[in-house]
């Protein structure tokens, strides 16, 4: 038994030794240093595991902007069809000559009022009471008034009657009244 004394008291003789130099010692301050990242392989060299990534740092996201498309906030622009052109639906008015009285000249000035989509006016005229064929002349004009030329002089002391419509690309719209005035006598 005396050995075994010998043995642990030596035994604890050393750790207390050993305890003693540690707590004589001045502590070592240990410096921090950044761990350098891994490399990102398929797997370590000798089969040994590669260490898990350390996590990266979240870059925080700027604010978001939302855009406002108009053509997405407000319905789009339907445009009605294009209306077909129409002819003039109103007759133009006779201004002169007018109501059987007698004129001053064979080539006289015939007037009448604008109609609303008239871009021409044909004008005619005759002898006959029912403009009919052959006896009757028309012209086509762009104004609202057609002086007579020598071609279309009227024949003196008759009585003749006219009238007039307006017209455009769709076509003409309805004759005036017929209106009459009684041509000079040479």
């Amino acid at each position: 038994m005396g050995l075994l004394k010998k043995v642990v008291g030596g035994k604890s003789a050393a750790l207390a030794r050993a305890k003693k130099e540690k707590s004589s010692k001045p502590p070592v301050p240990v410096e921090a240093k950044p761990k350098a990242k891994a490399p990102k392989a398929a797997g370590a060299p000798n089969g040994k595991h590669a260490a898990p990534p350390e996590p990266e740092k979240v870059k925080k996201k700027p604010p978001s902007i939302t855009i406002t498309r108009p053509e997405v906030t407000r319905p789009p622009v339907v445009l009605p069809p294009p209306r077909p052109p129409e002819a003039p639906i109103a007759a133009p008015s006779i201004l002169v000559p007018k109501d059987g009285l007698p004129i001053a000249s064979l080539t006289p000035i015939l007037r009448w009022m604008y109609v609303g989509g008239a871009t021409r006016y044909e004008v005619e005229w005759s002898h006959d009471a029912h403009f009919g064929r052959g006896h009757s002349i028309t012209l086509v004009s762009n104004q609202t008034a057609v002086s007579l030329d020598a071609a279309n002089e009227l024949k003196p002391g008759m009585m003749y009657k006219w009238r007039v419509r307006g017209g455009n690309d769709a076509g003409w719209g309805p004759w005036s009244p017929p209106e009459s005035f009684r041509s000079p006598e040479k």
